[in-house]
């Protein structure tokens, strides 16, 4: 997952299950400081649990339909499933798959923010290595599939089914190579050294073992599996693996888009699929497995505040330092205020919960203001989003100052002074909003101090020293909500139900959408089909709080299952060929 996830102000997935937690203790807070009721009659008080007659069309035998669930979807050539199965279960395949992920691990690829063009920057030749480590690995992949190289470090293997792709869509499956970089002076607080890859019976050591080297060695590792069954894919089968999805992926995962695109054409992919930032979690009692369907957007706002200098004996009332700190506080008292909206993934989780949690499990604080929200009150969408604060960030536009400059001396004026503002976009908003809001807060600061205002689009050449200037980097708009009711979500819910387990053996897994409040290489693959789906297939309730920091980790009893998904994902979509 990209790096500016940890970096700026959004949630990160990696912190998610301590956020979780604080969630749920949150919830129960609230509701007993606002019951006057004791804790023992909380249930049948206004803010007790969920009974029948409160939940409105949210109740357990579901008439209504909201989050169905469809049956395990057991691929049609079982001899092809049980070989697959048989392979995952043996404690040799075990042996052989862990030993693969953690060579992998011992490739340093880490992506740099300032790394030059690839070609004349050598720290990029590092991903020749992972390249021929794949190759190493995987000799009767490369027998198979043909290698395309996008920009020299992007890797495109394409098996091609029987069927052509005008008549059944390739699958795509996405990956990257890059992690990133582990600080020198943090190396010494790894329980093992981030590059050995240290195995120690339970856990896998090491950077990239969950974002994102886990996930693409079992991607690579299902296509060996299928193709050493003796399987033939009528639907042609694409791997796509990035070099630099942690430092916004221009150089890898754009141009993968880019040659798939000008290959395949508008919508001319029949599913995508990518990390995710949650997997199979536990929410409200119940085994969820959470498929991200959008991401939020994103936008790096600049601010420029330039005056004349000069003595410090002589200094204006407020310099450029002074102004640029009312900026940003005024910027920090006027966060973006959140709703839960329909539009939102996140909703229709709360939906899936609703329906599918125990009664005693849900609160009814949300559960009513959730029917009201159903039919657009704008007054409970608001209020939903207060309950659930503790998620805030999957619900409202979050903004963190990031970085600050300004004065080169202690006695001398400062001239100028600068910000950089990281914003991740809620699912109901765009850039342009996100501007404006910028520009009506600023604007008036720069009319009080008499300086002259330059918004994100303004034409204006003023030479004037005094000037509040305004710019964005990297704008991206909230990513296109995928479909639920298309028949590659109903695969892949069926593949998930048929391969993975709840975390509790009297447990249900249910499937439900989710928002992925980071980005992925997704990002470039818009126009190639709205049926993108970012999912990772174990359970990350103790991995997440290890990625992009000290002592990342993988579960080995978990991993080593992944193929076994991702397989059978292939094997289902190719069912419906034909159908």
């Amino acid at each position: 997952m990209d790096k500016r996830k940890n970096q700026h102000g959004s949630q990160s997935p990696i912190e998610s299950w301590l956020v979780r937690g604080a969630f749920i203790i949150g919830l129960v807070a609230i509701f007993f400081s606002v019951s006057s009721e004791t804790p023992g009659s909380w249930v049948t008080g206004r803010f007790g649990l969920l009974s029948p007659s409160g939940l409105g069309k949210y109740t357990p035998d579901n008439p209504s339909g909201v989050c169905q669930q469809v049956q395990n979807i057991s691929p049609n050539n079982k001899q092809v499933e049980q070989f697959i199965r048989d392979t995952v279960e043996s404690p040799e395949y075990h042996k052989e798959i862990i030993n693969k992920l953690t060579g992998i691990i011992q490739i340093p690829s880490e992506s740099y923010d300032e790394l030059g063009v690839i070609g004349e920057d050598s720290r990029w030749d590092i991903f020749y290595q992972v390249e021929d480590y794949i190759k190493a690995n995987y000799p009767t992949v490369f027998k198979t599939v043909k290698l395309d190289h996008a920009n020299t470090h992007g890797l495109i293997f394409t098996w091609e089914g029987s069927v052509p792709p005008s008549e059944a869509k390739p699958i795509l499956m996405l990956a990257h190579q890059d992690v990133v970089p582990v600080l020198a002076d943090t190396v010494k607080d790894w329980s093992h050294p981030p590059y050995d890859g240290h195995y120690d019976g339970e856990f896998i050591w090491g950077r990239g073992a969950t974002d994102d080297k886990g996930y693409l060695i079992s991607i690579i590792e299902s296509v060996d599996l299928l193709i050493k069954s003796g399987f033939k894919p009528k639907r042609t089968v694409i791997l796509a693996f990035g070099c630099d999805e942690e430092i916004s992926g221009e150089n890898c995962g754009r141009p993968i888009s880019n040659l798939l695109h000008n290959r395949y054409g508008d919508d001319g992919i029949y599913l995508i699929m990518d990390e995710g930032s949650v997997g199979i979690q536990k929410e409200f009692n119940r085994s969820f497995a959470m498929v991200s369907t959008a991401e939020k957007g994103y936008l790096d706002v600049g601010i420029n505040v330039t005056s004349t200098g000069g003595h410090a004996s002589n200094p204006p009332d407020h310099n450029v330092i002074g102004i640029l700190s009312e900026i940003v506080m005024t910027i920090e008292n006027n966060p973006f205020t959140g709703k839960v909206t329909s539009k939102n993934p996140m909703f229709n989780f709360l939906e899936c919960a609703a329906v599918h949690a125990p009664e005693t499990s849900f609160p009814t604080a949300v559960g009513n203001k959730l029917s009201k929200a159903a039919q657009g009150d704008g007054k409970a969408q608001q209020q939903l989003a207060q309950v659930l604060d503790n998620m805030r960030y999957y619900f409202r536009t979050s903004q963190s100052v990031g970085k600050i400059n300004g004065g080169v001396k202690i006695n001398a004026i400062p001239e100028t002074a600068s910000a950089m503002v990281n914003l991740r976009l809620a699912v109901e908003t765009s850039v342009a909003e996100v501007q404006g809001h910028y520009e009506s807060l600023i604007r008036p600061i720069a009319r009080k101090h008499g300086m002259v205002f330059e918004g994100f689009y303004s034409s204006s050449d003023s030479s004037e020293a005094r000037k509040i200037k305004l710019f964005s980097v990297d704008a991206l708009e909230p990513a296109p909500v995928s479909p639920i009711d298309a028949e590659s979500f109903r695969v892949l819910s069926g593949t998930i139900k048929n391969t993975l387990k709840p975390l509790d053996q009297d447990d249900e897994l249910i499937v439900t959408p989710y928002l992925m409040p980071a980005n992925t290489d997704t990002k470039f693959f818009w126009a190639l089909t709205k049926n993108i789906y970012r999912f990772t297939p174990i359970n990350l309730v103790q991995n997440l709080n290890r990625a992009h920091t000290t002592n990342e980790f993988i579960r080995a009893d978990e991993f080593v299952r992944e193929p076994l998904f991702f397989a059978s994902l292939i094997l289902n979509a190719d069912d419906t060929v034909g159908q």
